[in-house]
């Protein structure tokens, strides 16, 4: 956000992005399409191929490699579990329509993986 204000650009905009980013921790629906949209696009991995899906995976553990499986594999579950939970992974109807049925297939599978 620093580089934003180096910019000038405009605060009502830095905080904008500053939401929009911070709401990438929970994935939850928000009043504002903008965000919903921002955030179906960070998710829209989930909902790609399988094959690209497994690459995916493989480099979210890369990420983490400094937690043990013993940590890092309930964690992992649980969030993808949690995906699971939602009513709808994504928020918009253009990424439902798009991504939903796919995204449920990918992340009961690495699920499965962790049996």
């Amino acid at each position: 956000m620093d580089r934003l204000n180096k910019l000038n650009v405009p605060t009502d905009r830095v905080d904008k992005c500053r939401q929009q980013i911070l709401s990438t921790k929970m994935h939850a629906a928000s009043d504002n399409p903008d965000t919903n949209f921002f955030t179906d696009a960070d998710l829209s991995i989930l909902g790609t191929t399988p094959e690209l899906y497994l690459e995916y995976s493989h480099q979210v553990r890369k990420e983490y490699k400094y937690f043990p499986d013993l940590l890092y594999n309930p964690g992992r579950k649980k969030v993808l579990m949690r995906f699971l939970e939602m009513s709808n992974i994504f928020k918009t109807q253009h990424f439902q329509d798009k991504y939903e049925v796919q995204a449920r297939l990918n992340v009961s599978s690495e699920l499965r993986s962790f049996i």
